[in-house]
């Protein structure tokens, strides 16, 4: 049988859409400045065609008369007989000039994949006010004369308010209801598990509290496997969801490497930690914020980022880096640190000794993942503790080998190790600069979940 909409003008711009046999509320539907209302009305019953794989009968009501048609999916409207009786609306005709149905508009229909379902907020009753009742005497309760002066006793209630994620509530902004919204001007909130809600409650989790001292150290003795691409786009992105100026972003790799190259803000000569370092003298610790900024370079999204030792300056001690870390977590919530491939370096093995979080990104390649493996024994000889809170991302490239992904993931989880995954991104690959807003959505996705994971992790280990 196919599906019936009732619809029924209610003004030259608006109407009411009724689905038969659903219980669902009626849906309001308007005009646009540049799309008249039998365009609104035609894409709204299209788009239940098409979701439904099945042709619509249409109710078309007017102040004058009624109309009987049908849309298909493809879109094509017909005037016909209803299959089914005709729905009783039970609303007084407004009186309004009849209104043609238009051909299909030209251009794409946005077409929902899920099953419709409108949820609209609950409006109050309204009744007329009436005069209160008279009071009735009645005996005030005696209390006694030290009830109120005296000491309380007993354990004292805790009045607290439940937790709520702020934007839980906002209207459907992607999938589905999202383009619902955006087409019928529609408050429909996401699905309780719908991959929005999922967002939302990891840019709650990034934004909550966090660790003093808090570091995310990304780690694999491997080059050109994406720590570089990946500390600085995490950074960004906790940034973005976190506030600017929260998170810095440190360069511990060695000579050659090329943090300063894929930073969407390059550092200017001079902006190294070496030269930070060179410039503290013995009061370290009394660094004034005018003073650091000097050697940091703020990001598009309002993470700040120093850059590694110069080419002159000798490596990075694991005190060079302790001291440099003593700092930044004076003014930053959270430190994330790019390392080089050499774990006997004194800045690695700080890294690892400060982690709160360790991420190893991973393609998958047989030689990333047996890097991948001893870089994880490299990580338990310095902190075995550090290995729960580990975590291993697989990264989709070009060059993969599906074959590789089975062996190493029971691999890396026999080590106790957490395993996510992360899409490929082009401008990863490319060796161009990180700029957030320039990364596929579902990288930008894929970061969220991955900075709520480590934020969670890293949470925890310090509980």
């Amino acid at each position: 049988m196919a599906p019936t909409v009732d619809i029924e003008a209610t003004s030259a711009t608006t109407a009411r859409a009724t689905l038969a046999g659903a219980d669902v509320p009626p849906m309001e539907l308007t005009a646009t400045e540049d799309k008249a209302l039998a365009a609104v009305v035609h894409e709204f019953v299209r788009s239940i065609a098409v979701e439904q794989q099945s042709a619509v009968e249409v109710v078309y009501r007017t102040g004058k008369d009624t109309r009987f048609l049908t849309v298909g999916t493809d879109g094509k409207l017909t005037e016909s007989a209803p299959s089914v009786p005709i729905p009783v609306v039970a609303t007084e005709p407004v009186p309004v000039a009849a209104e043609p149905v238009s051909a299909a508009p030209a251009g794409p229909v946005m077409v929902p994949a899920e099953p419709i379902t409108y949820e609209v907020p609950a409006q109050p009753v309204r009744t007329a006010a009436r005069p209160a009742p008279s009071p009735t005497p009645t005996a005030a309760p005696v209390r006694s004369a030290d009830a109120a002066t005296g000491p309380l006793r007993g354990p004292l209630p805790v009045l607290s308010a439940p937790g709520v994620n702020p934007a839980a509530g906002k209207p459907a902004r992607i999938g589905m209801r999202g383009r619902l919204n955006a087409m019928l001007g529609l408050t429909l909130a996401p699905k309780a598990d719908s991959l929005e809600m999922r967002l939302r409650d990891a840019q709650a989790t990034i934004a909550g509290p966090l660790p003093e001292s808090a570091v995310i150290t990304f780690v694999n003795l491997k080059g050109g496997v994406g720590k570089t691409p990946m500390s600085i786009a995490l950074a960004e992105t906790i940034a973005e969801y976190r506030g600017p100026a929260t998170t810095a972003c440190i360069d511990l790799g060695e000579i050659g490497g090329s943090f300063a190259d894929r930073v969407a803000v390059p550092p200017a000569g001079g902006q190294d930690a070496a030269a930070l370092l060179a410039d503290l003298g013995a009061a370290p610790q009394q660094v004034r914020p005018s003073t650091l900024s000097r050697y940091l370079t703020r990001q598009p999204s309002g993470s700040y980022v120093i850059a590694g030792k110069a080419e002159s300056a000798a490596p990075l001690s694991f005190q060079d880096a302790a001291t440099l870390g003593a700092i930044l977590e004076r003014h930053y919530d959270l430190l994330l640190a790019d390392t080089g491939n050499a774990s006997h370096a004194g800045s690695w093995q700080w890294a690892i000794t400060a982690a709160h979080t360790v991420v190893v990104p991973v393609p998958l390649r047989r030689d990333a993942a047996v890097v991948a493996q001893r870089t994880l024994s490299a990580i338990s000889a310095v902190r075995p503790d550090v290995l729960a809170r580990t975590v291993v991302v697989i990264t989709d490239g070009p060059g993969d080998a599906p074959m590789v992904e089975t062996e190493a993931v029971e691999a890396f989880t026999a080590l106790g190790v957490s395993v996510c995954r992360m899409p490929f991104e082009p401008v990863f690959a490319s060796g161009e600069r990180i700029v957030l807003s320039q990364l596929r959505r579902e990288t930008r996705d894929a970061l969220t979940v991955l900075a709520a994971t480590v934020t969670r992790i890293g949470r925890g280990a310090a509980g």
